[in-house]
């Protein structure tokens, strides 16, 4: 059974992936129109309230694009490092960078998995072991049980989140991946992991 957790707000939720470590390309779709003909100039936008996980986002996109030869820049220096930005807000700071690729990574649902073992009877096992009590003892180990009683399993938090690329001259979708990311408290491996997996797959797509 799979139990949903309501999001306060979607733009605080991007933090959970700082205690995140194991993420996992779940789809994935780009636009033939784009294929092959990478954005000079990439802004890239990180919906989340916390500031220094967005800084952390927006820079490292930043500097991976460097390396592909693309001029990045990240949404806080560009609109600033308060919270949402109407859309004529953000519409003039891409205008105003010259920007002509837009990249956005949000979270679109939190779960944690979550069951119920059922109840079992078992051997207590005692004197049971290799070389001890002979085979009476192998033999009677098992009529010495204890019941047990249903026991309610939590498993793991999983985060989901897409991150699409827009023409942002006219808004047209070049890209879109969604991403799982399961529960950890690695905040370096998770944040590493996470950007290298979403943008190997834009790579390997070829609309960067």
């Amino acid at each position: 059974m799979i139990r949903s957790v309501k999001l306060g707000a979607a733009c605080a939720a991007l933090a959970l992936l700082a205690g995140c470590a194991t993420s996992r390309l779940v789809s994935q779709q780009s636009n033939p129109d784009y294929v092959g003909k990478s954005f000079k100039t990439i802004m890239v936008v990180a919906v989340t309230s916390d500031d220094l996980l967005r800084r952390n986002y927006e820079d490292r996109i930043v500097g991976l694009l460097a390396k592909r030869g693309r001029k990045g820049i990240p949404a806080y220096a560009a609109v600033g490092t308060r919270g949402k930005v109407d859309e004529a807000q953000l519409r003039q700071a891409i205008e105003r960078s010259g920007a002509d690729g837009v990249l956005i990574t949000r979270v679109t649902s939190v779960e944690r998995s979550s069951g119920t073992v059922p109840g079992a009877t078992v051997a207590v096992g005692i004197g049971v072991g290799a070389g001890w009590g002979g085979f009476y003892g192998f033999y009677s180990g098992v009529w010495q049980t204890v019941d047990l009683p249903p026991e309610q399993i939590i498993g793991p938090k999983w985060t989901a989140s897409e991150t699409r690329l827009f023409d942002a001259r006219n808004g047209a979708l070049a890209w879109t991946g969604v991403v799982d990311t399961r529960e950890s408290d690695n905040f370096a491996a998770a944040l590493t992991q996470y950007i290298d997996v979403i943008f190997d797959a834009m790579v390997n797509d070829r609309v960067l």
